[in-house]
């Protein structure tokens, strides 16, 4: 069954997304804010405005960089919400904060549009080969109906409860992902100080038990000291914020949250917010 899909944000993730989709034979639609060269997006139909991309699609789908971004495409003056309406669904796959998804499923469903939260666990590679882990939140049977689209753009999809559970789960993942890639940086940066060399050190993690995905993704990225963004550093420094305001709403322990923001906001202000995250190495070793 061919759906007719908007897709807006065609950023380091999107863009892989959305081509996906078209391979799939799903008739695709795109926005993004910056222009557009039609090359770089080959089979998809670019929307001149975010609501003209809400007209002629019914599943509408949104993998922008924050909050701010989502408000302009789907509330600014040429914003999808002028045609959400019941019969369209809007798919939020960006990364934002439980409280901001808890607000926007509120207010699509007062459309009276389908609202799913559905951020993905996985970079730029995963995206790229369809290989992400949809975290959905939402009404169940939405979601299942959903599996043509899904099943283009990831290897499973986890059901994790009505929204704001996708997205919760996301930042329970990204606190996991920032305290493991920290330790991996802090384990290199203390045998570096006791005069191991890193290839050393990465050999032995990486043949042993502590070996994982992970590690196995970014070794290319550490042993050359080239940090190409497969998931740029100030878009977790922007999860982390996210995860701490959570944390404090909940009243909940994060020690290492608090922790790793800290490390990430000395990152930025190195100026290195467009290098992947795992660059935070760089952090731990300018204390030497």
């Amino acid at each position: 069954m061919k759906l007719k899909v908007g897709f807006a944000g065609m950023g380091i993730m999107g863009k892989p997304m959305a081509l996906n989709i078209a391979k799939a034979g799903h008739v695709v639609t795109v926005y993004n804010r910056t222009p557009l060269l039609p090359e770089s997006i080959p089979g998809l139909t670019v929307a001149g405005t975010p609501l003209d991309l809400a007209h002629t699609s019914d599943v509408l789908l949104v993998m922008v960089t924050d909050p701010a971004a989502a408000d302009h495409v789907i509330w600014g003056e040429d914003g999808m919400a002028h045609a959400l309406a019941p019969g369209k669904t809007l798919i939020n796959m960006s990364t934002v904060s439980p409280a901001y998804t808890t607000e926007l499923a509120a207010k699509v469903k007062a459309t009276g549009a389908v609202f799913v939260d559905a951020p993905v666990s996985g970079s730029k590679p995963a995206a790229q080969q369809g290989a992400l882990v949809i975290l959905a939140g939402g009404p169940k049977d939405t979601i299942e109906a959903l599996e043509p689209i899904f099943s283009c753009l990831g290897r499973k999809v986890v059901y994790c409860g009505e929204a704001p559970r996708g997205t919760m789960m996301k930042m329970s993942i990204n606190l996991l992902l920032a305290s493991m890639m920290s330790g991996f940086a802090e384990m290199l940066t203390f045998g570096q100080a006791g005069g191991l060399s890193r290839e050393a050190m990465l050999d032995v993690v990486l043949s042993g038990p502590l070996g994982c995905d992970l590690f196995k993704i970014k070794e290319p990225l550490i042993t050359q000291d080239k940090y190409l963004a497969q998931f740029p550093l100030k878009h977790m420094a922007k999860d982390l914020k996210f995860v701490t305001d959570t944390a404090c709403e909940l009243r909940c322990p994060a020690p290492s949250a608090f922790q790793n923001l800290q490390f990430y906001n000395q990152a930025l202000a190195k100026g290195m917010g467009e290098l992947d995250f795992s660059a935070i190495i760089q952090v731990l070793e300018a204390m030497l």
